[in-house]
């Protein structure tokens, strides 16, 4: 190379800069999608933090069995995750959340029917009322009054 010529950059070819764009957009996409997964970790933690006290308060008033507070445990979780995917939904989206409705139907059998105990049933309906995803109530009788989302 003779003194004082700047070196030539060799040009890119369509394939060779095409290449570059694929690989920068991947690399985009996928900072995009972990930013998006962080962020719903994020979501799903705080949701977490405002129900917990919610949650352990209704541990604390019924006497469930290890079995059942690990189900009354899986079902606040996945309570959580329901209000996470729906906090943000269109009408539309909203209607294809199944209602279950109760019209004093015995608390006796869903026991008979599922199986767990009265304390469980009862803590579960409490904990999806103060979750927002029921509005039931258990009259003096054991009847279940109310609907509940589906979950």
């Amino acid at each position: 190379m003779k003194k004082g010529k700047k070196p030539k950059k060799r040009k890119r070819g369509a394939a060779s800069r095409a290449r570059i764009r694929k690989k920068l957009t991947r690399e985009r996409d996928n900072q995009i999608l972990w930013q998006e997964r962080e962020r719903r970790l994020h979501r799903l933690k705080e949701l977490e933090e405002e129900t917990r006290e919610c949650y352990e308060s209704v541990l604390e008033r019924y006497p469930l069995s290890n079995a059942d507070r690990n189900e009354l445990e899986w079902e606040w979780k996945l309570g959580l995750k329901v209000i996470f995917e729906y906090e943000d939904a269109t009408p539309e989206e909203l209607s294809y959340l199944d209602i279950l409705t109760y019209d004093s139907e015995p608390v006796s059998e869903l026991i008979e029917e599922i199986g767990s105990s009265e304390a469980y049933w009862r803590a579960s309906f409490e904990l999806a009322n103060a979750l927002g995803l029921a509005f039931v109530t258990i009259d003096d009788a054991g009847n279940i009054n109310g609907e509940r989302i589906g979950y």
